[in-house]
């Protein structure tokens, strides 16, 4: 068997038994990460189902996403909207919740929860940009309202989950620590 020690102490810069402990703690955030997104983005769909039984949020802007995904008819861009809801929930799961460990420590608020609902208020423009579908009325205020709301309780959830890790597990996060 090979000795991999020196290698891993060339590249990383650091003795082997504290690379691997490097390396447990960023999978053990991976998987902290992917469970607070998964929560937040099962607790956004519900919002977001209450807007499609309203009448406020087509579900066939998740089509749309699945088409801008190259997942999709090539000429008319649109793809299945079932597609489109996974790629949302995998981008929940993944994407955000990285950008939030990573970014969470220069945002607003006293603690993570509070942090996540600033995150995801940041985030609602663009979400509310891309998945407009031409609501005017009270189906517009119902779409603002709700997708705001959604977006909201998302980064509350995702902050919490953080937050309820945080004494319990040994978690790195892209050189940041929890306040």
């Amino acid at each position: 068997m090979v000795n991999a020690g020196p290698l891993i102490e060339r590249v990383t810069g650091q003795p082997e038994s504290a690379a691997l402990a490097d390396l447990r703690r960023i999978v053990v955030g991976g998987m902290v990460g992917g469970i607070a997104g998964g929560l937040g983005t099962l607790a956004f769909s519900v919002v977001l189902y209450l807007a499609i039984v309203l009448g406020a949020f087509e579900p066939a802007q998740f089509g749309e996403l699945a088409g801008l995904a190259g997942i999709g008819d090539p000429i008319v861009g649109e793809g299945n909207p079932l597609v489109g809801y996974l790629i949302f929930v995998g981008g929940g799961m993944t994407t955000w919740p990285f950008l939030f460990a990573a970014l969470h420590h220069y945002l607003p608020g006293w603690r993570m929860a509070v942090s996540g609902i600033t995150f995801a208020a940041i985030g609602w423009a663009g979400f509310s940009i891309a998945f407009y579908s031409g609501q005017t009325g009270i189906d517009l205020l119902l779409f603002v309202v709700l997708t705001f709301v959604g977006q909201c309780l998302y980064g509350l959830v995702l902050g919490l989950v953080f937050e309820y890790a945080d004494p319990r597990v040994d978690v790195a996060f892209v050189g940041t620590t929890f306040q």
